[in-house]
């Protein structure tokens, strides 16, 4: 493992205003062959390396400083638990947004802010 808390893979969320147009540049022009839109949260995933992946979808509802303007990222780390992830960081006295919580996207999901403000999302695939 690469760090403490168990991160098997960087993946990083985007904001966006046209979903369709960034399919269509990752896809299309950036070449980009395993992806995955999700049409009922208008989610596109691309995956771009072993380790590594982009999100994008529409703004979501709520105040801008809950999810962040259009463009801006939050660092999403795939971790293999979440849950004990989650535990040893409380354990340090980390804060958290929303403790561990299954999604309806299929993710696990713990959400806190790195000191400058920037949404860090821990989540762990559900097994279904």
């Amino acid at each position: 493992m690469a760090s403490a808390i168990g991160v098997v893979a960087h993946h990083t969320d985007y904001s966006s205003h046209d979903v369709a147009q960034v399919k269509r540049f990752y896809t299309e022009v950036l070449g980009f062959t395993d992806f995955d839109h999700e049409p009922r949260f208008d989610y596109l995933f691309v995956r771009t390396g072993p380790g590594s992946s982009l999100g994008f979808m529409p703004p979501l509802p709520g105040p801008p400083e809950q999810w962040r303007p259009p463009r801006e990222p939050s660092i999403y780390f795939i971790v293999a638990d979440v849950d004990r992830a989650h535990k040893a960081l409380v354990a340090k006295g980390v804060i958290f947004e929303q403790p561990p919580a299954d999604m309806p996207w299929g993710h696990r999901t713990a959400v806190l802010r790195d000191p400058e403000g920037r949404l860090l999302c821990l989540a762990q695939p559900i097994r279904r």
